[in-house]
């Protein structure tokens, strides 16, 4: 099984819990359907650097993901940006977005990082809503029908992950 090191720079105590569960949540999910690559915060194999971009405004539910790949396009490395600060629009007015939304951004964009290019749907949809919880624990991002977390690939997406990773 391939290893992929995710190193997480100063990106604030919101996102790191994020990410650190957008690993764990991936683990989960690429082993239950056959993807044989296994994330882990600051581990070995090739890495996934993650940082904030303040030039990507807090209310967008998208980072930017570069990567570099190899001929069979394993992952060499790539750079993960992200919000500085997700936001969320209430009744009440701006608020900071909950840690669920912010994994499931982390996560498009760690997928983005192991190879998948192209949107299509679930997990890797070009568009995410905002689905408002009734407080910031609860904030999900909704792609069709289908709400995140917990995390969902469409078959079309593992289909392309297990062409790279087995």
């Amino acid at each position: 099984m391939a290893a992929v090191s995710v190193k997480l720079g100063d990106i604030g105590a919101s996102w790191t819990a994020a990410c650190r569960q957008a690993v764990s949540d991936l683990n989960v999910l690429f082993r239950r359907k056959g993807i044989q690559v296994v994330l882990a915060v600051n581990g070995s194999g090739p890495t996934i650097s993650v940082r904030t971009d303040p030039g990507i405004i807090g209310t967008a539910v998208h980072g930017k993901t570069s990567a570099e790949t190899d001929a069979a396009g394993k992952l060499v490395r790539a750079d993960v940006r992200l919000p500085v600060k997700p936001t969320i629009n209430t009744p009440a007015g701006m608020r900071d977005a909950g840690t669920g939304m912010a994994e499931v951004i982390a996560a498009h964009e760690f997928v983005h990082a192991l190879g998948h290019a192209p949107h299509n749907s679930h997990l890797m949809a070009q568009t995410l809503n905002k689905v408002l919880g009734d407080r910031a624990a609860g904030d999900k991002l909704q792609a069709g029908g289908i709400s995140m977390p917990p995390l969902q690939l469409s078959d079309d997406s593992v289909a392309k992950l297990k062409a790279i990773w087995g």
